[in-house]
């Protein structure tokens, strides 16, 4: 029975999200609320399951659905870099180098 209150206590514990984004005038929302901005990393405590993380910056912004689980920890790094946003750093390049023609 004690192995069972573990595995219960463990399923409710929080998950744990750390976001870095770039630059510092970046604004970043989870489940439709401001939960911090880019001029520093920050962590927060969240259920587990499905979030919607959004970025915005002068008009431009990404949108990405993160699943947690209870007691996992996460980071998720965005930048903007340029006129418009960049892919994340974890995305391969989608299209592969083509010779001649």
């Amino acid at each position: 029975m004690l192995s069972l209150a573990l595995a219960l206590s463990l399923s409710a514990a929080p998950a744990q999200l750390t976001i870095e984004v770039k630059p510092e005038g970046c604004v970043v929302k989870v489940d439709g609320k401001k939960a911090g901005t880019g001029a520093k990393p920050f962590t927060l405590k969240l259920k587990a399951g499905k979030h919607v993380i959004r970025v915005e910056f002068k008009g431009d912004a990404t949108t990405e659905e993160m699943v947690l689980k209870a007691g996992e920890k996460k980071t998720w790094k965005w930048e903007f870099t340029g006129h418009g946003p960049e892919t994340p750093t974890e995305s391969p390049a989608e299209a592969p180098a083509s010779e001649g023609g």
